[in-house]
This record gives C-alpha cells, structure tokens and sequence, in this order.
C-alpha cells in the first residue's frame, strides 16, 4: 500500500514536466515548419524575379549614351574582357561568357583550357545562388542575390565584389536570314588559336585546327536539334544587317576572328573583328562558337594536304584586288578540298596571292569556277569546285584599284 501511494504520487509529480516537454516539441516543429514555409516563399519569390537575361548595368548604361541609328553600336569592353549576361530560364541558367577551367602542366609549362556552353542546372538557397558546374561536375556556389530593387539584381560574389545587373533590352528579330555560318580565328602575337569552324542549321560541323588548340586537322560533327537552335540564336542575336562589317581596337599583336554567314551555300556577310572590338552579341557569339570542338565529339577526315593553310590570300585582276578574310578562304580552301581534278585547259582570269604559309604552294590561277595551283616543285593540277565561288559571293565594287 506504500508502495502504491509512493508511485501515484512520482506519476502526479512528473507529470507537468512531461506536458511541458510535448508542448515544447509541439512548439519547435511548428515554428521550423513556419520558418520552412516562409524560406519556401522567399526563394520561389527570388525564382521569379530572377527570370529572364540581365547584363552588368555599367555596360549597358554605356551602350544606351550612344546615339541610336541603323547602325548597332556598343561601348568597347576593356582589353580581353567579355560584357557579363545571365539569361534564368525556370530552374537552368547561361554565363554568356561561357564556363571555363584552366589547366597548367607542371612538366612542360604548358597551359590550357576546357570551356562549356549552355544552360546548366541551378539551386537557391535563401538568397544563395549555386550552380551544377559542368567542367567539376559539382554544386558550386557563386553569389548572393539581392533583388528587393525593382528591374535589379545586386550580386555579392565570394571575392566580396559587387555586380549590378539590369534586364538586357530585347530586340526585333534581324530580317537578314542565314544557314550558315564560319568563324576562323588568325592567331595572334603569342599562342591564341588558330583555327576555323563551320556550324549549319541541320546541326553538322566542319573543324579546321591548325596550331594551338587541342584538334589539330580535318574534323566533322554533329550537335543536337536543341543545341542548333541555342547556337543560331546566339548568332541571330548579333543582327548581322545592322552591325559594321569591320571593328578593332588601337593596339597591335592582337588576333582576328572574321565570321562568315551564308544563306544556300552564298555569302550574305562577312564581320571582321580585330582584337574583340565588336558589340556583345558579337563577342557572346565568339563564346558560344569558337570552342565548340572541346564540348561535342569529332571525327576526323582526311584532306589534300598539298593545298593546306591557305591564309589571308587575294584575288588580283586588271590591276584590282580583292581581298579574302580568313574564313571566306577557310570557304574555298573547303571546296578545294572535295573538287574535281580536270584538264587545266581554261582561260585565267584571277590570280591569287599571299597566304601560302607552311605550304609548298607557288601560284594559284583561276576563273572562279576552275583552279590551277602550281607546287614549288613544278607540279601543275587544276581542281573543278563546282561553282563560281567569285562570281556567286562577290561584286567589281568589291575590288580595290592598285595605286
């Protein structure tokens, strides 16, 4: 009977402590519920004012001082420095500069590079951005956002620097259409690329490689339908029918990208870009494109090696020049290299000239259709292309009179 009066008397002792423990867990698991619930809202309010292409607010203050008129013009970057953008599309993002790692061999002292393009997936946490890093294949953070301003965001990043960034001003779709296109990069006063690519919309690429860069000769490729698309809007970006045929900057050694765009196998432009002196889009194309052989797979092919590193060359004739760009040669050096070998019974009516670097060639005639090409030592073969490459892509007012 002790006993029992004893235990009834424990149990009613402990019994508020154990009403005060339930109602605290009680108290705890709704307010990190709350608290959950509000983090919820916060970052799918964050996810909402995130969507949409945004381009760093100084650049484009710059841009909008300029006077507006056919012509697109755009405030030169700093030297080696591509205009940051930032396109969100729902829970996947783009770095219009591309993602790139380097790479540094301790043994040779050599450096390089592995580059991506293209939408990624993405994470908010709070107000934490973190992105799926292609190239390390891991969750990376990458900044703060701050978007309570309105048509803002205000990036911390984890250097402590800030980036303000505003909506990038959409524009009407350029008239001027294109099936084609081919970037060839010269070289610089160092070890920069040089190479050449040709992208068409059925997704099918052609690499050229010729010093520095990691594919060295004659490739082939396919990218996907999506990425096509990704990569022709990039170029339809530019506006080719109203950026300048030719832009550069003040210094020397520097490279040239020259861009090519052709409609039914015809040139419809040519861009000729010395030192990245070119708009945004232009550059932002240069990203999307020029290391595209890093991120898809390539084939290679062989090719007439007797006619290789064709470079820079002109057409000469009643006392006029016209001078090629490096990817309008990469255009014939290509057709060139799958013509038809013929008689070399025709009448001349060009003569090419220059270029012939780290080749063995002598001297190239032609009428535009036909091609002889005379080898250092004496060998004389004419090649049928198909077509007139001169009078199909080029006009007289495109010839210069010789003083």
């Amino acid at each position: 009977m002790l006993c029992q009066d004893i235990f009834c008397k424990a149990s009613i002792f402990k019994q508020p402590n154990y009403f005060y423990m339930k109602n605290s867990i009680l108290i705890f698991c709704s307010a990190l519920l709350l608290w959950n619930c509000t983090e919820s809202k916060q970052q799918i309010s964050l996810q909402n004012k995130i969507q949409g292409t945004w381009i760093y607010a100084r650049y484009a203050e710059s841009e909008k001082k300029k006077d507006t008129d056919l012509i697109i013009e755009s405030v030169k970057p700093s030297i080696f420095r591509i205009p940051i953008g930032i396109n969100f599309q729902e829970n996947k993002l783009e770095y219009f500069r591309q993602f790139i790692e380097y790479n540094f061999d301790t043994i040779t002292g050599k450096r390089s590079y592995n580059t991506f393009v293209g939408f990624v997936p993405y994470q908010l946490k709070t107000d934490s951005l973190f992105v799926q890093h292609p190239l390390q294949q891991k969750l990376v953070f990458k900044c703060t956002i701050d978007a309570s301003l309105k048509d803002t965001l205000i990036l911390k990043r984890k250097d402590g620097t800030y980036l303000r960034l505003v909506p990038l001003e959409k524009k009407e779709k350029d008239p001027l259409y294109f099936d084609q296109v081919v970037l060839s990069r010269s070289g610089c006063f160092g070890r920069c690329p040089i190479m050449n690519i040709s992208i068409k919309r059925d997704g099918s690429v052609t690499y050229y490689g010729e010093k520095f860069t990691n594919n060295i000769g004659l490739y082939k490729g396919k990218i996907s339908p999506e990425f096509t698309k990704y990569i022709f809007k990039k170029l339809e970006d530019i506006q080719i029918s109203k950026v300048k045929t030719s832009y550069s900057v003040g210094h020397t050694d520097d490279e040239t990208v020259s861009s090519t765009f052709l409609n039914n196998g015809t040139i419809v432009k040519t861009i000729s870009d010395y030192g990245q002196a070119g708009t945004k889009e232009l550059l932002w194309a240069y990203c999307a494109t020029l290391n595209l052989d890093q991120q898809i797979q390539l084939a290679a092919i062989p090719f007439n090696e007797k006619i290789s590193n064709l470079d820079l060359i002109y057409f000469e004739k009643d006392n006029k020049r016209l001078f090629l760009s490096k990817s309008e040669t990469f255009l014939l050096w290509k057709a060139l290299q799958s013509a038809t070998i013929i008689p070399s019974d025709f009448e001349k009516k060009y003569v090419f000239h220059g270029g012939y670097f780290n080749s063995d060639i002598k001297r190239i005639e032609s009428n535009g259709h036909l091609y002889t090409i005379y080898l250092k030592n004496g060998h004389i073969t004419t090649y049928d292309i198909g077509y007139n490459f001169m009078e199909d892509n080029f006009s007289e007012a495109d010839f210069r009179t010789l003083n």
